[in-house]
This record gives structure tokens, C-alpha cells and sequence, in this order.
């Protein structure tokens, strides 16, 4: 059935309520299409603008993140900001998908952001690729502004296949009078298919991303193209809803891009003005949100992974990872309400990034070399080729950081991978976008209920007279859209042997 488009990513200007302890910046102007094609200023200006407003939109609290990093069980808070605490409820219940939740413009929000970016780079690609309006100097920044606004297209779609079941492939060439939902694969394909057209220009052409635009870091046009690369892996990874989805991976296509991925990680200066990281700062206020118990149990296993139904502090954990004691601090004090559940509770803080939550400066990572190199060496392993991927390791932040002893060229398979994971749940920490979630995910270690992605959102359904649906909830665990599965405590996962 086809339907007349009249969703949030051309309405603009649409309000969404908001609550006072959900803050965040206003967003830069997101014009239509009249306005984009009007003169070439104002096109260079909204595809300047476009990886801010795609940043805001994947970093805000507004958004499913800060929920999806709790489910996850990386992080634990029992507040009720940004939905975390009905997304992390033991039994899980099912998602609240309706206009009259509490928190639903916290993902009405997203929803319309980031199809609002995806219009944004659309109505650049429109008038550079098929107006062929010049940009910059003698037209000198045009392949620059159509490289990036491909990265930022396929960034976007990319995301939106991630969080939900189905979703818009729009380009700059969509009929949206015709548009018809797709698949969450489909959504993948398209978006490696912008990330693509992105790095082939790339490869063609000499330019430089100016400073301001991934604010703090000036891209050129190969660090671009890596960057785009590293984005297509990630997708491939991290599409999976279930351990069957994730088999089917294709390894090669994954490890060809990632091995010609990233060599610088991918940060963004916040300079608490215009840029400012609300996931960070939610995620590391004292007396907010935690680090899980789950992820103090990898580290060592003596340390109960749930906290105590009695409410008692357990000891201090000891781990032989060095990282416990530089990226995270024990806090006797647990300021969380006890009735909504002693599985909230946790005393580790995280304290690794140097920054500040009172002032909003520093830089915060959101791709670093460590994630590529534990792509490159998952990809390595499950094509069969487990030397490379043990060097890969052995090389990486396992040893350089967490001065764990190398793993030995005996060691299992399992092993080997078992120290892929634990180095994703200690050391990407608090960078991409529901990373955690990802992986818990393609791995069937979500607890049993919780949703594998999400539904679209009320509001939008109602406008298209679509039927409102949701997932999650015990009940309805079937392993295609609500996690059948669950983790359970087995060791550090260190791969270390014992």
C-alpha cells in the first residue's frame, strides 16, 4: 500500500514538549527545499551544518540512546529520564508506543531529527548533483560538499536502519509521494550505497573538510573516505537482530572495508556554546547514571554481576586489568530509589574522558581506532583466520591499556573471541551510538523482553492512519523482534586462560 508522505522530516518546524531535566541545545536552522536550492551560500551553509545536526540528534537525550545503553546493561540508572527506566525494568515490559507516554517526544524527537538531517543533505545532493550548482570558489568546493553530504546520508539512514524495524529510503532523487516503507536490510544496503558514492569521489579528487564542520578536526579527502569505510563496516556489524542475522554476516565485505578504515578516531570538540554532548553528560553526572555490574564482573569475576538484592555495598572489586582502576571509580554511595530496584544499583562511576560535565569542553570520541581494529579482528576470526586475529588483539588496547598478558597462539576459538567481546564492553565504552546494544544483540544476550529494535513511533503512525504497534515484554520474546535470549555470568571473558 502506498501512502502520501506527510511525516516529521518535512515538517521542520514541528514542536515537540519537552521536560526540564531532558535539556538540550536548539538544533541549526533545517530549511526546505525552496530555500536549499535558492543560491549556492545557503547549500554550502546546510551541508556545513549537516554532521552537527546529525551529531545532536545521535548524542542528545533525546533520543532511544541513553535507554538502549541501559538495556544493554553497560550502563544502570533508575531515573526515568530519556526512558531509562521503563526500557530497563527486570522482567522487561513492553515498549510504551503511544502518544500519551511520558516520554514519548524523547523518541518523537529522534525520529523526526534524523530524517530531518537525511531531508537536509537530500536538498544539497539535489542541487549540486542534478542542478550541478557550483560551490566555493570557481566551484573548487563542490565535490567536497557532495562527498560529505553522501557521508552524512549514509551515516543517517545507516543509524535509522539500526534503531528501528522499518524505515524511509530517501535520497535526493525520492518521490515522496510514492514512498513506501522498507525493511531495516534494505535501509543497510541503501545507506553502504551513499557511504559508497561518498568515498568513490573521494578517491577521485584532492580536498580538505574544513575544521568546523566535524567541529575541531579538518577531514582530507582520504581521511574522509576511511571514515566513510569505517561507517560501512560498522553498519554491517551492528544490523543484526539476532545470533542467526549475525552468521549471515558477509566477513569479507566487512573486514575489506574496515582494514581500509579509519586512522585517526573520529572526535568532536565540545566548546559549550554550540557543541555539547548531552549522552556524555547524562552518562557521567555524579549520582546519575552508572557502569553496570556486568561490566565490573567481567573484569573480575569474584564481583557479584547484579547487585545485591540486600542493598549491601559488595567489596571493592581487583581486577589484573589495568583499566579498572584508570577508567572507572568505586562510590560507596548509591543515591538510586531502592524501591524501583536494587538491580539498578551499582558503585562504579566512569571517569575515563577528561571531560567536564560542568563546562561541556573536551573532546568526545565517537569512533575510536580500537573499534576498527576489533571489527578488522572479529572479521579475521570468524573468516578462519585466528594468528591475525589474535595479533590484532595482542597489539591493541588489551595490552597497551588493560596490560593484560598477550593471548597465547594456543588459545581457542572461543577464547579468542571471547577477548574480541570483552574488549568492546571495557573499552568502547560511552562512544557510538548503542554499541553495547548492538552487540548484546547480534549475540542474543539481551534480556529476555527487551525489544531488539524499536517500533515507529505513535505519532508518526497515526498521521500515516497506520496501525500503532510495539515490542518487548516477556511475553512476547520471539528472537525476531523481541530479545528469546539473556547473559548470564561465566568468567571474566578476558580470554585469559585459567
Amino acid at each position: 500500500m502506498k501512502y502520501k508522505i506527510i511525516i516529521f522530516f518535512v515538517v521542520a518546524s514541528l514542536g515537540i514538549a519537552s521536560c526540564s531535566k531532558d535539556l538540550n541545545v536548539p538544533y541549526l536552522n533545517k530549511p526546505d527545499r525552496e530555500k536549499a536550492l535558492s543560491n549556492p551560500d545557503d547549500v554550502y551553509n546546510i551541508a556545513k551544518s549537516s554532521f552537527y545536526n546529525w551529531y545532536m540528534a545521535i548524542s542528545s537525550s533525546l533520543s532511544p540512546r541513553i535507554g538502549m545503553w541501559v538495556a544493554a546493561d553497560q550502563g544502570t540508572c533508575s531515573w526515568a529520564n530519556s526512558g531509562m527506566y521503563d526500557l530497563s525494568k527486570e522482567p522487561r515490559i513492553p515498549f510504551n508506543n503511544t502518544t500519551s507516554y511520558t516520554y514519548a517526544y524523547v523518541f518523537e524527537r529522534f525520529y523526526q531529527d534524523m530524517y530531518s538531517t537525511l531531508s537536509q543533505v537530500n536538498d544539497v545532493l539535489y542541487a549540486v548533483v542534478n542542478d550541478s550548482m557550483p560551490m566555493g570558489t570557481d566551484g573548487k568546493d563542490t565535490r567536497m560538499v557532495k562527498a560529505f553530504s553522501y557521508f552524512i546520508q549514509g551515516a543517517t539512514q545507516g543509524y535509522l536502519s539500526m534503531v528501528y524495524d522499518k524505515v524511509y529510503i530517501i535520497n535526493e532523487n525520492t518521490d515522496l509521494e510514492t514512498l513506501q516503507l522498507s525493511t531495516y536490510q534494505e535501509g543497510t544496503k541503501a545507506a553502504i550505497a551513499s557511504l559508497n558514492k561518498c568515498i568513490a569521489i573521494c578517491e577521485k579528487n584532492n580536498f580538505t573538510v574544513p575544521s568546523d564542520w566535524i567541529n575541531g578536526f579538518s577531514y582530507t579527502n582520504d581521511e574522509l573516505a576511511e571514515l566513510a569505510r569505517s561507517f560501512a563496516a560498522r553498519f554491517l556489524v551492528y544490523m543484526p537482530r539476532n545470533k542467526n542475522e549475525n552468521s549471515q554476516t558477509d566477513w569479507k565485505e566487512v573486514l575489506d572495508y574496515a582494514n581500509k578504515g579509519i586512522k585517526k578516531p573520529l572526535e568532536i570538540y565540545m566548546d559549550n556554546a554550540t557543541w555539547k554532548s548531552w549522552f556524555r553528560y547524562y552518562t557521567v553526572r555524579p549520582g546519575w547514571a552508572r557502569i553496570d555490574c556486568r561490566i565490573i564482573h567481567l573484569m573480575d569475576e569474584r564481583y557479584p554481576w547484579r547487585f545485591p538484592d540486600s542493598g549491601i555495598n559488595p567489596d571493592p572489586a581487583q581486577s589484573d586489568d589495568a583499566r579498572l582502576e584508570t577508567d572507572f571509580k568505586f562510590n560507596s554511595v548509591n543515591n538510586m530509589k531502592p524501591e524501583r530496584g536494587y538491580y539498578n544499583f551499582s558503585n562504579y562511576e566512569y571517569t575515563r574522558y577528561p571531560y567536564a560535565i560542568s563546562t561541556f569542553t573536551g573532546n568526545v570520541p565517537d569512533m575510536l581506532l580500537a573499534e576498527n581494529d576489533l571489527i578488522r579482528a572479529e572479521a579475521y576470526l570468524r573468516l578462519g583466520n585466528k594468528p591475525e586475529a589474535i595479533n590484532i588483539v595482542n597489539a591493541g588496547t588489551r595490552t597497551t591499556r588493560g596490560h593484560l598478558p598477550p593471548l597465547r597462539s594456543t588459545s581457542t576459538e572461543k577464547q579468542v573471541m571471547d577477548a574480541i567481546f570483552y574488549e568492546r564492553d571495557i573499552e568502547l565504552i560511552q562512544t557510538g551510538f548503542g554499541i553495547a546494544f548492538f552487540d548484546m544483540r547480534r549475540r542474543d544476550m539481551l534480556q529476555k523482553g527487551t525489544l531488539l529494535h524499536f517500533p515507529i513511533p505513535a505519532k508518526e503512525l497515526m498521521v500515516m492512519q497506520m496501525p500503532i504497534y510495539t515490542f518487548g515484554g516477556v511475553a512476547n520474546a520471539d528472537g525476531i523482534n523481541t530479545s528469546n535470549g539473556g547473559w548470564f555470568p561465566s568468567g571474566n571473558g578476558s580470554g585469559q586462560d585459567k
